[in-house]
């Protein structure tokens, strides 16, 4: 046998089994795209914007602090704007009033609404947040930090031409040069009042929450959008002023109750002494118009740049962003935008797939075949699209069916049994004398033996113990009082940790209910009538509120539905492989149940409503609350509307689409019989 010199080698080949990429998670490919354009948006568009209009604010302020336009020239009105003191206050204005504003919504910017029923768990909801507190004290550093400036902008302007504007911290007195001004207090206190009033505003309209739209709507900046944010603003201010007038003067009239404790009054009358002198009448504070007209500005141009802030993050933030040009591969970075955890970047990717899937142009065309056509990542981009799709219809049709409510915790697996191991006997030995012959021991060892953990005197303890009769009774509350202490150092460490918070709103709920009975026993009735209407809209439960908590992400459903509906019905001509046919009796069968669901919603809300008839001669006050029944069930059906209607219209979509080829699938019997309807309608 001949040996050759050249060694053996492997023939290569292309066959060999190499496993398919997964498609990019989100934070990789689609996350950074979308915050950069989100980042841009904020700095180029809403803090340009925003910043343009402090500029605005400070110079009206200076105008109106040398003269106005009749006293000073057209020079001077001319180079006012572009003075350094000029553009130096309107960045500071910027930078103390509006960007901690914006700031804090963006930060606490979530998707989730707010589900709750009434006003009043609105805000006890809102309580809870750390988002609240934050936003509080955001609010409140901006109103003293504009009432700051203002002070600063009025002693550098006004003494020229309006004189002292009288607003320092401290009253010019030699014999008490520490007693406050009460007119800068005044400020201080309706700007304070101002920015809790916003607070409550911001929570009531669920500002911190992500602005959901559906195409072709979309938020826009107009000459009525800026004479809405004025007329709100205009109401809003003159609202605040009214309270910080009456706020001011019920403290004014308490002081002299205060000065009668004991040791207070020590501290306090070097600074407020002269509170107490004068008269205590609550319109005090409206007899200077001339602290009230400054006061109602300053928190005029205070609100108005909060408002236009948010107007602008309203309008610019949710608008459709594009990432098709920015990417080699759109379709990729599209699918892994909607397998993202934050549901807003899944609405971006959203509203850009239905661009694409109900676009006719040859491109778009080209691009949804690639799409069908891919094999290159495991899973493919159709499966991963559809599983993605079908999970978010899947979660809100369960969180639909629980009427909202939160998904109850998973069982927890019971342990199994343990069986004791058996104590193996000692054997009984066959010789019971010992065979070797045993040492005599020292006393003192056999002392100490017999104390040992096994010696004589132990053994003599425990067949003692053994031997004396134990009740039943002690034996049970052994065996059920230690288990029941060990579950009790838990319970005591939540009650522990709640108890501040439960003592608080008993305080509250205990000081609330005193008002209350006071002002029902002794004031007007005109008045204890209005605030006991108030009370109860504060307090009463809305039926479209709870509604809106069954489907808080109606827009992402109604997304979803179209792109699904559009992809199924393109995928009958583009669709090479077929592999889109072995997702659609699932599609199918996931929106006709979501259906049949809110059709049953629907005619349980429609029951709860019943129209008067003719023939009924009803008092006035079920008139009102059956008109009140009315308007809230007309509101329920909206969400339930939305969502259903974007059902209905995907499902007649792919019916007419398929027609007869639909016999083909099968379906379960009941989606059969929800699906012959709609091939009965079409045909």
């Amino acid at each position: 046998m001949s040996r050759t010199s050249t060694p053996l080698r492997a023939i290569p080949s292309n066959l060999a089994n190499r496993g398919s990429p997964s498609l990019p998670p989100a934070s990789q490919i689609y996350e950074p795209l979308i915050k950069s354009i989100l980042r841009q948006r904020l700095t180029n568009r809403i803090f340009a914007l925003s910043i343009a209009c402090c500029w605005l604010e400070t110079i009206l302020w200076t105008i109106w602090g040398i003269g106005g336009r009749n006293t000073v020239g057209l020079k001077a009105l001319l180079t006012v704007p572009f003075l350094p003191s000029t553009l130096a206050v309107a960045a500071v204005t910027w930078l103390a009033v509006v960007v901690p504003v914006v700031v804090v919504r963006k930060i606490h910017l979530t998707a989730p609404r707010t589900i709750a029923s009434s006003p009043a768990k609105i805000w006890d909801s809102a309580q809870s947040k750390n988002s609240t507190k934050y936003a509080l004290m955001v609010y409140s550093a901006s109103a003293v930090a504009a009432t700051v400036l203002h002070v600063l902008l009025a002693y550098v302007h006004e003494p020229k031409v309006h004189g002292d504007p009288r607003i320092l911290l401290f009253v010019k007195s030699k014999s008490h040069p520490y007693y406050l001004n009460g007119r800068l207090l005044f400020l201080l206190l309706c700007q304070l009042t101002l920015a809790f009033g916003s607070l409550l505003r911001n929570v009531m309209l669920d500002r911190f929450v992500f602005r959901w739209f559906l195409p072709p709507f979309q938020y826009r900046l107009n000459f009525f959008e800026l004479l809405r944010v004025i007329i709100v603003v205009t109401v809003f201010t003159s609202t605040s002023l009214l309270c910080a007038s009456l706020g001011f003067a019920t403290i004014r009239m308490c002081l002299p109750i205060i000065y009668k404790l004991p040791i207070l009054p020590l501290f306090l009358r070097p600074f407020t002494g002269h509170f107490t002198r004068g008269s205590l009448t609550l319109m005090l504070p409206f007899s200077h118009f001339g602290l009230l007209f400054r006061a109602w500005f300053l928190g005029f141009t205070t609100l108005f740049l909060w408002e236009i802030s948010e107007l602008l993050f309203d309008v610019l933030i949710p608008q459709p962003i594009s990432v098709s040009h920015l990417v080699a591969d759109p379709s990729v970075a599209l699918i892994s935008g909607l397998a993202s955890s934050d549901k807003v970047m899944k609405f971006f990717a959203l509203l850009e797939l239905k661009t694409l899937a109900s676009d006719d142009s040859p491109v778009a065309s080209t691009r949804r075949s690639d799409l069908f056509a891919d094999q290159k990542y495991s899973p493919t981009q159709w499966s991963q699209l559809c599983r993605e799709c079908l999970l978010l219809l899947g979660n809100d049709y369960q969180l639909f069916l629980r009427k909202g409510a939160p998904a109850p915790p998973a069982p927890t697996p019971t342990p199994a049994p343990q069986i004791e191991p058996k104590i193996p006997l000692t054997p009984t030995p066959l010789l019971r004398k010992e065979i070797f012959r045993k040492e005599k021991s020292s006393p003192i060892r056999t002392v100490l033996e017999s104390f040992a953990s096994d010696g004589s005197f132990a053994q003599a303890l425990d067949e003692g113990a053994e031997s004396i009769h134990m009740p039943e009774i002690i034996k049970s509350v052994e065996g059920t009082v230690l288990p029941q202490l060990e579950k009790s150092k838990e319970e005591v460490v939540k009650s522990v940790s709640g108890a501040t918070t439960g003592t608080v709103a008993k305080f509250t709920g205990v000081l609330s209910g005193g008002i209350e009975g006071i002002v029902d026993h002794y004031a007007p009735a005109v008045v204890s009538g209005t605030l006991r209407h108030w009370r109860e809209w504060w307090r009463e439960e809305r039926l479209s509120k709870t509604v809106e908590g069954c489907v808080p992400f109606k827009e992402l459903n109604v997304l979803t539905i179209e792109v699904l509906s559009h992809l199924v019905c393109a995928s009958l001509s583009e669709d090479r492989y077929g592999v889109v046919q072995r997702d659609t009796p699932k599609i199918l069968e996931a929106m006709l149940s979501f259906l049949s669901a809110v059709e049953e919603y629907q005619i349980e809300i429609n029951a709860l409503y019943k129209a008067p008839s003719l023939d009924e001669n009803l008092p006035p006050l079920e008139i009102v609350q059956r008109e009140f029944k009315r308007l809230e069930v007309e509101k329920a059906n909206e969400p339930l509307g939305l969502v259903g209607n974007a059902l209905k219209e995907g499902v007649a979509q792919i019916v007419r689409t398929f027609g007869d080829k639909l016999l083909a699938f099968k379906f379960p019997p009941r989606t059969a019989n929800k699906l012959q309807g709609f091939l009965d309608y079409c045909n």
